[in-house]
């Protein structure tokens, strides 16, 4: 069979085979970027699975200290045993809580995404010698921090602690020396202060003092974020959700590993891991 190609025909063929070279061409690319995903994937998890969960950052545990520049306020940190930093930074100019992620490498190099809501800035330094600073930039504030490493017995406020009684000091009159423990009828149930390793606390705490035998408890616990100052605890409280800070210098003592003991307001407040020891 003799089969004449005119022009056309030569150059309807032409055009479908460079289509059919270009979807080649495609579906190679395509290909290969499926390939490079893969792979990508599978690089992924097997750092991950690489971890080791025994590996210890010599720059672990809570650190606290204060910022001061175009912004002031306090911070902290726990650097855990990888090197990843979680902790919290406390505008006081700007009634604001935002949160640190990040992480710490061998030579105490911590830099760090301060977030709220959204990453609003950078805190980058280095800690050593139980020291730490550097210099920090939150939407469009910035300046320098510095701080220190928390002892042993500092840190053992990273828990969940149970009310178990305030006594009443000099000054409360008639009622000086007296002792209400925790199953007293004014209070509400399970009342508690948890500190995390954060720098953020819950303080959740009622007491009906009008004699009604069944108190109306809130649902709603006090929540705000804590640092280790020099010799006591610096606690901002952020009340009713409106980013209202409160300051309070709370001197905390441990009796035994299960106690903590603080004074303020002249009553001797009492808190318990377990409220049976």
């Amino acid at each position: 069979m003799l089969i004449i190609w005119n022009g056309n025909s030569i150059k309807g063929f032409y055009i479908e085979f460079i289509k059919l070279k270009t979807y080649l061409s495609y579906m190679k690319k395509l290909f290969y970027l499926f390939l490079v995903l893969g792979l990508f994937n599978c690089s992924s998890e097997s750092a991950d699975d690489n971890i080791n969960p025994n590996l210890e950052s010599e720059f672990k545990g809570l650190w606290s200290g204060s910022f001061s520049g175009e912004d002031n306020g306090t911070w902290t940190l726990t650097v855990k045993n990888t090197g990843i930093v979680v902790g919290s930074f406390t505008s006081k100019d700007h009634n604001e809580i935002h949160s640190f992620s990040g992480s710490v490498d061998e030579n105490g190099d911590i830099l760090a995404s301060i977030v709220l809501e959204n990453v609003t800035g950078s805190f980058a330094g280095n800690l050593n010698d139980g020291l730490g600073s550097g210099s920090y930039s939150v939407n469009s504030r910035s300046g320098v921090f510095e701080g220190r490493s928390s002892t042993d017995d500092e840190s053992q406020i990273v828990n969940h602690w149970n009310y178990y009684s305030a006594e009443y000091l000099e000054g409360w009159g008639s009622s000086e020396g007296d002792i209400l423990y925790y199953d007293n009828e004014i209070y509400c149930p399970e009342l508690y202060m948890e500190f995390r390793e954060d720098g953020t606390f819950t303080d959740y705490f009622y007491a009906d003092y009008s004699s009604n035998p069944n108190p109306v408890c809130p649902q709603d616990p006090m929540f705000g974020t804590f640092s280790v100052q020099d010799g006591h605890y610096e606690m901002l409280y952020e009340l009713g959700g409106n980013q209202d800070l409160s300051e309070s210098d709370i001197y905390i003592t441990y009796p035994d590993d299960n106690t903590i003991n603080y004074s303020y307001q002249n009553v001797l407040w009492t808190y318990k891991i377990d409220l049976n020891l």
